[in-house]
């Protein structure tokens, strides 16, 4: 399965300042796969080191973390010798090992010429526990498949060649669009976790029996996420963590086909009804990656996050095949697009995920002023650029019109059920863009 993180990973490896890499990413986007792939061509040998099944080598950095000695008790684990010229040394479950996670500094600053990635499930909440200092790795942020990858893991040349020839033009045809929408829908499905992605492509698409192991296999993934609450809670109340994510999916649905609101605190636990008691929870989810934290500003120039207030923000899910399952929305309702009202928090969730995706290092805001309100903000170099979802192919939009009269944004965005196009707005500044739904991620060229 394609990922475009490879290409990152390539310019690791190729880098003079190369440090050991730390992937980041909710259990179940692909951080084991995609590294024992990219291993198979890029290294002459992968070593890989799961420390949750093997506390044998997990007890070698008990010692003490000088890489030499590390290194070649490694070696004797496994019976081969570790090259660090050629070879690549995977830290797998790094977060059941945390002296291995110290021992990166070292490696770093002792044996830099040797390859080294780390990753693991609940490694943000791991991170923010440890003294690991800063400074002394790469990081690769791993996210569920964006819909492109998904149109890559399809595997008709054709529509992919199509779909990479969009991503660079304005100009579609009315095929190649309803194509990509017809592709869209079932992403709605599945969303993009490479288990359910797979099973989904093996079982041949769109039919019965595949659309049912969608479910089935979504469901098993949200046990494994409702164990890893209970399992890695720690001090943070797991009831509180397992109650505060079943409630996104119910905020959002209530949204109906208006924009989601902010995220309301009370009758989410009973007897707590402000931030300051749900912080924690909603930290542990942000930090393991089940959950995008979009934060509302109450005004769109530099710098955005001025403007922001700390118990003020909208939350979405991490993967919108998983929201679709936790509100048990009918896989063929949402194939063929036709589930009424709640098609417009399935878009926006969609959006938050593939902006997040696409830009994991650039700030995501919302915004909202006086009676006005608008799904997604991205920082410009002056003021916002806003960026309107509209669930299918109206695209009326009072609250962008109000902020563009503010604001005069070089750029406009709508998101919609319509193929791409641009046009002068009559304030003489603003351009106006459509973009499908689909193309949400390219809305961050618009802020360069």
């Amino acid at each position: 399965m394609l990922r475009h993180a490879r290409s990152d990973l390539t310019n690791w490896k190729v880098s003079k300042n190369r440090k050991p890499l730390i992937i980041l990413g909710a259990r179940q986007v692909g951080k084991t796969y995609l590294v024992q792939e990219f291993g198979k061509t890029a290294f002459s040998v992968t070593h890989v080191f799961n420390f949750e099944r093997e506390p044998r080598a997990a007890a070698v950095f008990d010692r003490d973390l000088v890489p030499q000695r590390i290194v070649a008790e490694l070696s004797l684990l496994t019976g081969r010798p570790i090259n660090p010229d050629t070879d690549l040394l995977f830290f797998d479950e790094i977060q059941a090992a945390p002296k291995a996670l110290t021992s990166l500094k070292h490696f770093c600053e002792q044996m830099p010429r040797l390859a080294i990635c780390a990753a693991g499930s609940l490694l943000g909440l791991s991170l923010a526990q440890s003294s690991f200092p800063v400074g002394y790795v790469d990081w690769l942020h791993l996210h569920p498949l964006s819909f492109h990858e998904f149109v890559l893991a399809r595997g008709n040349a054709l529509v992919c060649r199509a779909f990479e020839e969009a991503e660079h033009s304005q100009d579609m045809s009315s095929t190649a669009h309803q194509m990509f929408w017809d592709l869209w829908r079932e992403y709605l499905l599945t969303g993009g976790l490479p288990e359910v992605v797979s099973r989904y492509i093996a079982n041949s698409p769109g039919s019965l029996e595949a659309v049912a192991d969608v479910r089935v296999t979504q469901q098993k993934l949200i046990n494994a996420y409702l164990a890893d609450v209970a399992k890695h809670s720690g001090k943070v109340n797991a009831l509180h963590i397992e109650r505060t994510w079943a409630s996104v999916p119910q905020q959002l649905a209530v949204a109906q086909d208006l924009s989601v609101s902010r995220f309301k605190f009370k009758d989410v636990v009973p007897g707590i009804h402000n931030y300051g008691r749900l912080a924690g929870p909603i930290d542990w989810l942000a930090k393991a990656g089940l959950i995008l934290q979009v934060p509302i500003c109450e005004h769109a120039e530099t710098p955005i996050a001025a403007f922001t207030k700390p118990n003020h923000f909208r939350i979405y899910l991490f993967d919108v095949g998983i929201l679709g399952a936790m509100l048990d929305l009918p896989a063929r309702a949402l194939l063929s697009y036709d589930f009424g009202t709640y098609k417009g928090y399935v878009a926006e969730n969609f959006v938050a995920q593939a902006l997040k995706a696409s830009g994991p290092l650039r700030p995501l805001f919302g915004w909202t002023e006086a009676k006005s309100e608008i799904e997604f903000l991205l920082q410009g170099s002056t003021t916002g650029i806003p960026v309107e979802v509209k669930s299918a192919h109206r695209v009326r939009a009072q609250s962008l019109r109000v902020f563009n009269e503010k604001y005069r944004p070089k750029f406009s965005l709508i998101l919609s059920g319509r193929p791409p196009s641009e046009s002068a707005n009559a304030n003489g500044v603003t351009t106006n863009v459509q973009l499908p739904l689909y193309l949400a991620h390219r809305a961050w060229k618009y802020t360069d």
